[in-house]
């Protein structure tokens, strides 16, 4: 059943592909690895992000013939800074990186719809196999720029789960400013495979550091370089939502997912669609991908079909896989 996972993880950026030959071989997890340098910004979560006062000291018996002492006061409370901070090797989670949230502005580019979350109901042919979830739920600071907050996830329902637990979660910072991406984190629980992974970019010097840890604790590091603009697979998602789609058109996108590759989305036809959330116009558009083991393998074909009004919500996905198709089709949206 991988290749049912594959691609119900398809359009919701969930699927894994397993280690490369141009990986670097696995390290060992190193339990007392030191916490990264940061510069403005300390690694404590964001409920601690004011400082505690100072305790007071202890009391002191007063003397019968001496007055009352004065308690020092409280230091005044002191607020975190949210800096910007080097990509590199030293950082273990994108946690840190991850400052509080902030309102929407006026700057920002808007996406077709914020906040929003999509439910999907995943079948098999005729099978009801599980469920899977888009969305865009805030805006945080996220390494000094403001992004919106991804996130997908997919999992597999009771009858599924008797030979095949399927239990993904993706999430993607889009920078505000240019939809472009700033980093994405996976955790891909597929049947006996495993896969915790995240990739962080730095635009302004045009890397990408990559760390993917394995079920047993080891951990592979990768750094390299990016295009100018780059997208995860579920931050294009949203990118393309924010394009205008006319048939006959391609878009092409630089993705990065470690690896450099380039993705066309083909602009394909309108339809009117039935979905359990209701009957819709649609647009359809059809993703040409060239990585294995991302939306479509070997020469099978996936096809999504966006909502025909501003809002380009996601409909229904459908992929072709080894043995029939996988659909995601709109069940609610919330």
């Amino acid at each position: 059943m991988r290749a049912l996972a594959l691609a119900l993880c398809a359009a919701l950026a969930a699927c894994g592909v397993h280690r490369r030959p141009t990986d670097p071989l696995p390290m060992a997890a190193a339990p007392t690895e030191s916490a990264p340098v940061l510069v403005d910004q300390s690694t404590v979560p964001v409920s601690a992000a004011l400082e505690a006062p100072e305790p007071e000291p202890a009391p002191v018996a007063a003397l019968p013939s001496a007055a009352p002492k004065t308690l020092p006061a409280p230091a005044p409370l002191k607020p975190r800074v949210w800096g910007r901070v080097a990509i590199t090797t030293a950082i273990v989670s994108p946690s840190q990186l991850i400052g509080p949230r902030v309102a929407y502005s006026p700057e920002y580019k808007p996406l077709p719809v914020f906040p929003e979350k999509l439910v999907f109901e995943m079948s098999w042919g005729l099978l009801s196999v599980g469920e899977a979830t888009l969305g865009v739920d805030k805006i945080v600071m996220f390494n000094g720029r403001p992004a919106y907050h991804l996130v997908s996830e997919a999992r597999s329902n009771s009858f599924c789960d008797t030979f095949y637990v399927v239990r993904d979660l993706n999430e993607s910072w889009l920078d505000a400013r240019t939809l472009t991406s700033l980093g994405y984190s996976k955790k891909v629980r597929e049947g006996k495979f495993f896969r915790d992974e995240w990739v962080l970019y730095d635009r302004d010097a045009g890397t990408f550091v990559n760390r993917r840890v394995n079920k047993d604790g080891s951990f592979n590091v990768r750094v390299g370089t990016i295009p100018a603009q780059v997208q995860d697979i579920l931050s294009s998602i949203y990118f393309v939502r924010a394009q205008p789609l006319p048939d006959g058109t391609e878009l092409k996108v630089h993705v990065n997912t470690p690896d450099n590759w380039p993705l066309a989305i083909k602009v394909m036809k309108r339809e009117r669609l039935k979905v359990p959330a209701g009957k819709f116009p649609s647009v359809i558009v059809e993703p040409m991908m060239i990585r294995e083991g991302i939306f479509v393998q070997k020469g099978k074909r996936l096809r999504l079909w966006f909502s025909d009004d501003p809002q380009k919500r996601m409909l229904m996905m459908k992929a072709e896989v080894f043995f029939g198709n996988v659909t995601a089709a709109l069940r609610e949206m919330l």
